[in-house]
């Protein structure tokens, strides 16, 4: 099948779901996301996202590791474990 015949395809069966209403579309985001874990927009923060840049220029170790049983202790957690 050539691309244009698969095109083709694929609107022929986007236009039937339309035709029976059952076509979904995608829309914009509104309201407060509890569907994700991002539902505090850390992921969206700039202020984040150039926290993250800095700690990981100094070498700190970001991620979604595991335990620090299985991991290993850092200095990083026992500075943040200091302040609280």
């Amino acid at each position: 099948m050539s691309l244009q015949g698969l095109f083709d395809r694929y609107e022929a069966t986007l236009n039937g779901l339309a035709r029976k209403s059952r076509l979904r579309k995608l829309s914009s985001r509104l309201g407060l996301d509890f569907a994700s874990n991002d539902y505090l927009g850390l992921a969206r923060s700039k202020r984040m996202a150039e926290a993250v840049g800095a700690a990981l220029a100094a070498g700190a170790p970001i991620g979604a590791t595991g335990s620090r049983l299985l991991r290993g202790n850092a200095p990083e957690h026992e500075a943040l474990e200091a302040k609280a």
